[in-house]
């Protein structure tokens, strides 16, 4: 149907926050699928049937990209709006909906997404998120953390999708523990066959690139570099949308991350380690931890 738009979400016990998410979805979206990320332990279905969602509840995973895939399978309008349980839309970007999906020549469209510390936003002008594309000119693949790729032209746009997590992303425990646990399935996902992985209209290589072979070759020497090199590269991306502090400190987790995954393959290719504790479970975490916020 010609400029219909399905809002696709992947959620995991998110009772705290999903209503905000879902009722700034009420009359402007055609649809919403929503996807469970294993069984639902608190209210968050009942809560989805209240608002006429299509629910799907899947095998755990422990991160959102996999169940991604399967939500744009399910949806059925021509535009997709991707969305996390603590995000939601901003008025204006409420009442400019309708116009962003009239225009015939855009693909896609890069929200404002401002970084949220559990209080308060801590950058301005950016950064921006790829969020509302055409469904038939979406390219993702189900990989942690893995970015969908659309057709340009993709247009982006100071409409703000709101985007606040109870818990700051950027904490020290934040790191040691959600950080930690997605890092050890980004190495196994790196040491596997990248064709296994479940793929939405994916265009792309099918077999790791030669640089992603021999990062898991070196690996053992990367993971202590890789963190100040990569903090280095993220105060200079940061620059135009962040303070000083700000912008180190998302330099730093986001470097940690990076050299925590090379840590994991590591350890998983040289040492043959098992991990000591399923990928999919999760440990306690604070409400709204989902998977790519």
């Amino acid at each position: 149907m010609k400029d219909s738009v399905s809002a696709c979400l992947v959620v995991r016990n998110e009772e705290a926050m999903i209503e905000r998410c879902l009722q700034s979805l009420d009359g402007v979206v055609d649809e919403i699928v929503l996807v469970h990320d294993g069984d639902c332990e608190d209210r968050t279905l009942e809560i989805a049937e209240r608002h006429r969602c299509r629910i799907f509840v899947r095998p755990l995973v422990g991160h959102a990209e996999v169940s991604t895939v399967f939500a744009y399978e399910q949806a059925s309008c021509e535009w997709i709006l991707s969305l996390d349980a603590d995000e939601f839309l901003s008025d204006e970007l409420r009442a400019e909906l309708p116009r962003l999906v009239r225009d015939p020549e855009v693909n896609g469209y890069e929200v404002l997404w401002r970084m949220w510390d559990g209080t308060r936003y801590i950058t301005d002008g950016g950064p921006f998120k790829l969020s509302l594309f055409r469904r038939s000119h979406v390219h993702v693949l189900g990989m942690i953390h893995a970015v969908e790729r659309v057709d340009p032209p993709v247009r982006r746009t100071m409409l703000q999708l709101e985007h606040r997590p109870v818990y700051n992303n950027y904490a020290l425990r934040t790191m040691l523990t959600k950080q930690r646990r997605w890092a050890r399935i980004n190495a196994r996902e790196f040491l596997g066959e990248l064709g296994d992985l479940p793929s939405f209209n994916w265009d792309g290589p099918v077999s790791w690139p030669a640089r992603r072979r021999m990062l898991n070759r070196v690996s053992p020497l990367l993971f202590i570099p890789y963190l100040p090199a990569l903090f280095i590269l993220g105060m200079v991306r940061g620059r135009e949308h962040s303070q000083l502090r700000q912008r180190a400190r998302m330099a730093f987790a986001q470097a940690s991350y990076a050299s925590m995954v090379q840590f994991y393959v590591a350890k998983y290719l040289y040492l043959g380690a098992e991990e000591d504790r399923d990928a999919a479970r999760e440990p306690p975490r604070p409400s709204g931890v989902t998977g790519r916020s």
